[in-house]
């Protein structure tokens, strides 16, 4: 024979509905505990005014706490947007980011820079889409951005044919070799986001806004 269980009054989860989350309090449920400590009290023993007041002083405290953080929240994400919108100005604009190549047009190179650590002569070489090396000029460089722009010429002095090229630096004071960076300069040809943050594209390749040198 099967038995009905008895009813019992229950504190669980109504079949269906999501588990509630008990480390957030909220206002109801603070004054709720509230009311149920002051009845609960003992009459010989009442609860200190200080005390009282100190809770529901906390409490304010913790929700003011709670809209400020919300409205911060808000203000980084309207400054994030508005960032977001700006970035879009670059696109067609000339930056100086890391890399060797450079294009020339109506024998004028693009620009190109080194980041040196140091002072020093830079020697630069200049190599066409085929691998060969049409020019090999020097530079003094000091510490800090140098432009080493190519003047476009060939190493009889001729122009060299419009199109793509590359260089390959060496810096050195004396025998010892300086560190550096290499530069170069082109048009941002593309914009796009990644977790937030704008990337450019620009010959080809991609590079945070941050990696930005010098637009121009």
């Amino acid at each position: 024979m099967s038995y009905i269980q008895g009813i019992t009054d229950g504190h669980g989860t109504v079949a269906g509905a999501p588990a509630r989350d008990y480390a957030n309090i909220g206002k109801l449920d603070f004054m709720q505990l509230l009311v149920a400590q002051i009845q609960n009290q003992d009459p010989l023993s009442p609860m200190d005014n200080a005390e009282f007041t100190g809770q529901i002083t906390q409490f304010t405290m913790l929700e003011e706490m709670q809209a400020q953080s919300a409205k911060l929240d808000e203000n980084l994400l309207m400054a994030q947007a508005i960032n977001n919108t700006a970035m879009l100005g670059l696109v067609g604009k000339n930056v100086t980011v890391e890399g060797n190549g450079l294009t020339l047009s109506g024998g004028e190179a693009t620009e190109t820079m080194i980041a040196s650590q140091g002072p020093g002569r830079a020697v630069i070489s200049v190599t066409d889409a085929t691998g060969r090396v049409v020019r090999t000029y020097q530079e003094d460089v000091k510490s800090g951005l140098n432009s080493v722009t190519w003047d476009g010429k060939l190493a009889d002095g001729a122009l060299a044919p419009d199109g793509a090229y590359t260089i390959s630096v060496q810096v050195l004071n004396g025998d010892a070799e300086v560190p550096f960076t290499t530069l170069m300069t082109g048009p941002v040809e593309g914009l796009r986001y990644v977790n937030n943050v704008a990337v450019v594209m620009v010959g080809g390749r991609e590079f945070p806004v941050s990696d930005i040198y010098k637009v121009s």
